[in-house]
């Protein structure tokens, strides 16, 4: 897969839930007025993987003692959703990804009002890290586990 593929992927995760997620299907109509089709991209964040309406970006954080690698993951979406009555288009989240276990878990996560992360931010009052767990196989949380622990290796 191209850094710029799409794939099909079933969204596991918590917040991907919460972002309504569908599977592959048609372009995205990301303007050129706008900046590209990928302006996370010009920000440092590798594209990794995209559904009809939101790209998914990453980016290492720090590494983290016995095989732990914190990593940033962006969703960036061209629909406005809803997250306990805030309206947002974006998301930032830090994980932590236990390569030797293959688990992982989210432990903040930003909402943005606007594109790429930017615009009016929100965080859940009550947020707490979601528990460990397993991706599915050949899920979004696959490909981010993929990307973390490749980016332990790299680093």
């Amino acid at each position: 897969m191209g850094k710029r593929g799409r794939r099909a992927a079933s969204w596991s995760l918590p917040l991907l839930l919460a972002l309504g997620l569908a599977g592959v299907g048609g372009g995205m109509a990301w303007s050129e007025a706008s900046g590209g089709p990928y302006p996370l991209e010009k920000a440092g964040w590798t594209l990794i993987t995209a559904s009809d309406d939101t790209y998914v970006y990453m980016k290492p954080a720090t590494k983290l003692s016995g095989g732990l690698r914190r990593v940033w993951t962006a969703y960036d979406s061209e629909r406005r959703l809803n997250r306990l009555g805030f309206s947002f288009m974006s998301v930032v989240s830090l994980g932590e990804f236990d390569c030797r276990r293959r688990v992982s878990r989210v432990v903040e996560e930003t909402f943005h009002d606007e594109r790429s992360l930017k615009g009016r931010s929100w965080q859940a009052p009550n947020f707490i890290p979601t528990p460990w767990a397993a991706p599915a196989p050949d899920s979004v949380g696959a490909i981010r586990m993929a990307f973390a622990c490749r980016a332990l290796n790299d680093t």
